[in-house]
């Protein structure tokens, strides 16, 4: 039985004290409402504005990406953060199985099933999962929980949701080959430019796509 955790790239705004606290928290209840099964890499851990490069933070986040089991892609505000959107799309070219979050109550795309523009919706093995929030949390603050609860019971609560999701869009059929998937990701990792292609060897790219193939993704 394999014993690996599952990696996911937990992707989304990371700009203001609201979405870096609520990426770890609800990143870290996930990890450990699965009993370690999955294991999130939070992009905000490697980034620092304070000592900023460009393409090197860029580069970083698409390696992080490539290496990862699935991608959790936080699908919040009137208009989607656009580096989001990048990072859903990259993992999309590699077929990487994605999980869309919203926790945002607002409809603001083109249709009642999926709130946002039309162009992020319709991919495979995509899976989304709406939390119409500002219900959710009435229901944790009415139904007897701590006001200074709230926060942990209704983290556990999503957490449970996203994992069973995470499952249901891991099992959804590939449509890249394990045998195919070495050419393939080379091509997407020489599109990328502004030196990704130097960021890994051959070999270390071969390793990614075994564990890949172990964890049943590829």
């Amino acid at each position: 039985m394999n014993n690996e955790a599952i990696g996911i790239y937990w992707a989304g705004g990371l700009f203001d004290y609201k979405e870096l606290l609520g990426n770890i928290q609800l990143g870290t209840a996930v990890e450990e409402v699965s009993n370690g099964k999955y294991k999130v890499h939070f992009p905000q851990n490697g980034e620092c504005e304070t000592s900023r490069d460009i393409h090197g933070i860029r580069n970083h986040d698409l390696l992080s990406i490539l290496q990862s089991d699935v991608i959790l892609a936080n699908f919040d505000g009137a208009d989607l953060d656009s580096g989001t959107v990048v990072e859903f799309c990259f993992a999309k070219a590699l077929d990487i199985p994605a999980l869309l979050l919203r926790t945002d109550f607002r409809n603001s795309g083109d249709s009642e099933e999926e709130p946002w523009n039309l162009m992020c919706s319709g991919w495979r093995r995509t899976k989304t999962l709406w939390i119409r929030s500002i219900e959710e949390y009435h229901h944790f603050l009415h139904c007897g929980a701590k006001q200074s609860n709230i926060a942990n019971e209704w983290s556990c609560a999503i957490a449970k949701q996203i994992i069973q999701a995470l499952e249901d869009v891991m099992h959804q059929p590939a449509w890249l080959h394990f045998e195919q998937a070495m050419e393939h990701y080379q091509r997407i990792i020489q599109s990328a430019g502004s030196g990704f292609e130097k960021m890994l060897s051959e070999q270390e790219l071969k390793e990614i796509l075994e564990k890949k193939h172990r964890h049943g993704v590829l």
